[in-house]
């Protein structure tokens, strides 16, 4: 009997954005992504945020810090803008891990979800307004990278509609 293999949706473009944690560091504010930003006539729609751990990509690509330690991503939260507002409050980093790790032992187990962190077609997310925080009371236990892989779909307005440019 053969299998077919169906894939839910394809994988859109994408972009790995990475956030330099100084040590000691409680909040820190994310790059501007201009790959990720409304430019004239096209809109950048953000459909989901992965985060990458340790467990993927031990270390930055462009920046070669380590991926920051599941000890810190346990005290850190998102704070994302949407169209001039604060629209993702507190998400907790580690719900937006969708890669399962099969370690024995609970103390390196990264928790994740079974799917992705779908979002509702963002737009216009100011990406150098928005920021990680850490819990209260706590800060970076040492330099490190933060990696979020966004999920995207670019559009261009044209006669008053908007088309997708990304298939």
């Amino acid at each position: 009997m053969a299998k077919i293999l169906v894939q839910e949706e394809p994988r859109g473009a994408s972009e790995l954005i990475e956030i330099a944690v100084a040590s000691g560091a409680t909040q820190v504010t994310l790059p501007d992504v201009p790959q990720l930003r409304n430019q004239g006539d096209q809109v950048i729609v953000i459909k989901s945020i992965r985060l990458i751990t340790a467990k993927v990509l031990s270390n930055a690509p462009t920046l070669g810090t380590a991926t920051t330690s599941l000890t810190d991503l346990k005290k850190m939260s998102l704070i994302l803008y949407s169209q001039g507002w604060e629209k993702g409050h507190l998400i907790p980093l580690l719900v937006l891990n969708d890669v399962c790790d099969s370690d024995s032992t609970a103390a390196t187990t990264i928790p994740y979800r079974t799917s992705s962190t779908r979002l509702n077609d963002w737009t216009d997310v100011d990406w150098n307004k928005s920021k990680l925080m850490f819990s209260s009371g706590t800060s970076a236990s040492g330099a490190s990278a933060c990696l979020l892989e966004v999920e995207y779909q670019r559009f261009q307005k044209s006669g008053g509609q908007y088309y997708p440019i990304d298939k």
